[in-house]
């Protein structure tokens, strides 16, 4: 498998991973009766709401980079630099979750524009290489 496509499944299954956080976070806060009836009054504060917040960014992200990928690897433009970006995107990434969890904004920002850049990486090597 081509190891950039194995990082955005290692992504997407973060992303998963984190859902399944956000989902364990807004039982604690509303009770697992309340989440299966009617939701839509239901308001998510605190971590649970961070949470929330940070999932519905990771899927965003996954969106954004995929296309890049999948472009870099439809023309066979691989090499070590996208291997590392995707790296870098990952961590960062991950990392960024945890610092919405706990509120940690200055670093929260530095790791998502870290990612952005990442992916504005990405789209320049497949849109050069096309």
């Amino acid at each position: 498998m081509i190891l950039e496509m194995l990082l955005v499944l290692v992504y997407a299954l973060s992303v998963i991973f984190m859902l399944i956080v956000q989902s364990y976070l807004a039982t604690r806060q509303h009770g697992i009766k309340t989440l299966l009836e009617y939701k839509e009054h239901i308001t998510l504060t605190g971590i649970a709401g961070r949470s929330d917040r940070a999932v519905k960014n990771s899927v965003i992200s996954l969106v954004l980079v995929l296309p890049a990928v999948m472009a870099l690897v439809s023309i066979g433009h691989t090499s070590q630099g996208t291997v590392l970006a995707l790296q870098i995107f990952l961590i960062v990434r991950i990392l960024y979750f945890i610092a919405y969890l706990f509120s940690i904004t200055w670093v929260r920002s530095c790791l998502w524009w870290t990612g952005t850049l990442c992916i504005f990486y990405l789209y320049a090597i497949a849109i050069s290489s096309a």
